[in-house]
């Protein structure tokens, strides 16, 4: 880790240099991460894998025209030619007739999202945890022989901002995340946890959680048809990423393509459901700035059902006559402005209490192969269920079945939201290292799985 002083006196430098060599304003941002992922199967390690990357992203406005370069070496000369490409391609480009400014100064508030241990463990404190997890996974179901599987990651982010216009910004992030799948013969459970402290990791509740769904007999395969669904978080998750990826970002609510477009102010989902993003929500992974250094404060994206809010970065604010939300990703990004510290409001009831609401009905714990993009104006989408899929029937979980594919309008089923679970999960998100979706348990009528 380079650090605060190092990092912020490089940008504070390099935007001078941009200012003196003809940038009317200038924008450096430097995000550096090291990563390590331990990969496991049958019980055993299979691959250990380590990464690192650092990279100086720089934006430069000059007479309304705008240059973007990048740079992932540090050395003084490449820094250099590489804000010199950007400086060149301001005077090339087309003017942007609405984008007369990067952002402004702002403060931001202190918050601890960086952890020594988290970012340094060692090889053998890693190899501990992990073989804690083989030797109670292989005696974890009566009469069946089961092993585990799955990543265990941990990461190290450094962000640092400076502009012309007084931004001033750096912040260091860890994480630690593992993802957990014990499997039998007949069936396989799914386990994750992931968490800005790796001291914060607890493999017994793994286990407990991933176990329990694998010791069951043979499954059965289901009818295909319409069922009341309980969709365990990582199977909200998955459906929540595809979401804010076709329908809570500006770039696709400018083109016409989201179900938001043209909704704003409309009830689109149920009344019980609330999402919001909230970088600076200490009960997620907080955030205090995006990627061009605006603060982040909480947005209503759905309250009470009711469709409010899209993500904005400067650029297209500006471009759409609206403010900044605080989304930047980093310069360059074609998908432009996402959400990345997503919640959904939680509910009051437990999971349990759930399942025993349900008459007829299915769980799924997670899914995969999901596709978000059958239609987006209407969310449908089309996936797989997996790890943990059973049938519910007068309040009890008779027994395993076959996985399903589920074809669904996500407007319709989170449209049909029957209860919300007291208790959430944190999960990564797929567009950035830093930030989280947090988000509960889903009690659904009516979910069309389709064969």
């Amino acid at each position: 880790m380079l650090g605060r002083d190092k990092i912020i006196e490089l940008l504070k430098s390099l935007t001078r240099e941009a200012r003196k060599n003809g940038a009317g304003q200038a924008e450096a941002l430097y995000v550096g991460s090291h990563g390590a992922t331990a990969r496991f199967a049958n019980s055993a390690i299979i691959q250990n894998v380590k990464e690192s990357n650092r990279t100086v992203y720089f934006r430069v406005l000059l007479d309304k025209r705008l240059g973007i370069a990048s740079t992932n070496s540090l050395h003084l000369e490449d820094l250099r030619r590489c804000l010199k490409k950007a400086i060149d391609m301001a005077k090339q480009s087309k003017p942007l007739k609405f984008f007369d400014s990067l952002p402004g100064s702002s403060e931001y508030p202190k918050v601890k999202t960086h952890f020594p241990e988290t970012a340094n463990p060692t090889a053998g404190d890693k190899i501990k945890m992990l073989e804690y997890i083989f030797e109670k996974a292989n005696k974890c179901a009566d009469k069946s022989a089961t092993t585990a599987g799955g990543a265990f990651s941990t990461l190290e982010t450094e962000i640092g901002i400076v502009n012309s216009n007084g931004i001033k910004a750096y912040q260091p992030f860890t994480s630690a995340n593992i993802n957990l799948i014990i499997s039998s013969a007949s069936a396989s459970g799914f386990a994750s946890q992931f968490d800005r402290n790796i001291k914060n990791i607890d493999t017994d509740k793994l286990i407990s959680t991933a176990s329990e769904k694998v010791g069951f007999k043979k499954k059965r395969k289901l009818k295909h048809g319409k069922y009341t669904v309980l969709l365990e978080p990582p199977a909200v998750n998955e459906i929540l990423e595809w979401l804010v990826y076709i329908g809570f970002g500006a770039e696709v609510f400018t083109d016409g393509t989201s179900f938001m477009s043209g909704n704003i102010g409309r009830k689109v989902m149920d009344k019980k459901l609330t999402i919001y993003d909230d970088g600076a929500d200490l009960s997620g992974f907080p955030v205090p700035f995006d990627f061009e250094g605006m603060l982040k404060k909480r947005m209503d994206i759905i309250k009470n059902g009711v469709a409010k809010n899209v993500a904005y970065d400067t650029l297209l604010a500006k471009k759409c006559g609206k403010k900044t939300t605080g989304h930047a990703l980093i310069s360059g990004d074609i998908e432009g402005p996402f959400p990345t510290n997503v919640f959904i409001k939680e509910g009051d009831v437990t999971i349990e209490e759930m399942v025993a609401r349900v008459e007829r009905g299915i769980l799924v714990t997670r899914l995969h192969y999901v596709n978000g993009l059958l239609d987006t104006k209407t969310a449908s989408m089309t996936g797989m269920t997996r790890d943990g899929t059973f049938y519910i029937e007068d309040g009890k979980i008779k027994y395993p079945v076959k996985d399903m594919r589920f074809t669904e309008s996500m407007l319709e089923a989170f449209s049909r939201v029957e209860a919300i679970s007291s208790v959430r999960q944190a999960f990564p998100i797929p567009w950035s290292d830093v930030g989280a979706s947090i988000v509960p348990a889903l009690l659904i009528s009516e979910f069309n799985f389709s064969d």
